[in-house]
């Protein structure tokens, strides 16, 4: 019995490499558009010359069957002024932006800016915030059977320079 077992062990060792090479190509076919380092540098040519850069996160995401929701919390300094930029170029799908005063469980919360109002085909919008307070973005990725494809969504925040 153990003789058979050591025989048989080099033949499931090898089937269990070539098959976990196999998953691993499986994950090189997923098309990523994600070019963060280009998109972050167009956000900062938003800001600029009047705000002055202060922070960017890369948002990335893995198409699903399933909507996607992401929300980032962003605190503001009361008193200051500030540009927030969203770059989607990123993104092999189309996706909504959402920036709220509360977080998504609150109850009463108000929309302070969406990119559904904005023209469509864009891929970088701009929103300036009337008042200086915690704020919310949500990102909301519709459904797709496309699940071979990643992306990201770039957002850069600048403050205005006194």
């Amino acid at each position: 019995m153990f003789k058979k077992f050591i025989l048989f062990l080099p033949i499931v060792l090898f089937f269990g490499f070539t098959a976990s090479q196999e998953e691993e190509s499986d994950y090189d076919d997923i098309y990523d558009a994600c070019n963060s380092i280009e998109a972050k540098k167009k956000c900062k040519q938003a800001l600029s010359p009047d705000y002055e850069y202060d922070a960017s996160k890369s948002t990335k995401f893995t198409l699903r069957t399933k909507k996607q929701f992401k929300e980032l919390e962003v605190p503001l300094y009361i008193g200051e002024r500030y540009r927030f930029v969203f770059n989607t170029e990123g993104m092999p799908q189309p996706v909504d932006i959402e920036v709220y005063d509360k977080m998504y469980e609150a109850k009463n919360r108000t929309l302070l800016f969406s990119s559904r109002e904005k023209a469509k085909g864009k891929t970088q919008y701009i929103f300036e915030p009337e008042k200086s307070k915690r704020v919310y973005i949500d990102y909301n990725v519709p459904p797709t059977n496309d699940t071979i494809k990643k992306g990201c969504v770039v957002f850069a925040l600048g403050y205005k320079l006194k």
